[in-house]
């Protein structure tokens, strides 16, 4: 009895084992597999060119970068107006 029941117990062992190093083989080759071509597709120009696409701003976000752009030139614009008020009233002041 005891000894069926160790038996029993190292089968399951080995098969878990065997499970585990399969699945750990197979991940490893799908990533060297893949590593690889991923690496070749983002190098490669002819294929696409992955890196400049990537690097490439979308127009949405060049519109934005500009109308800030312009609002920081009319803020600016405005601060200096309000400062040029500000100090033709402090002249009145003095008198």
């Amino acid at each position: 009895m005891r000894i069926s029941s160790y038996w029993t117990i190292v089968l399951r062992r080995i098969v878990d084992n065997l499970a585990l190093y399969l699945q750990f083989s197979v991940k490893n080759l799908v990533n060297s597999q893949f590593q690889k071509e991923i690496v070749a597709e983002m190098v490669d120009p002819r294929a696409g060119g992955g890196i400049e696409r990537m690097l490439e701003e979308s127009p949405s976000v060049a519109s934005k970068r500009e109308n800030l752009k312009n609002s920081i030139k009319l803020l600016k614009e405005s601060k200096d107006v309000v400062a040029a008020i500000v100090d033709q009233n402090s002249g009145y002041g003095d008198r």
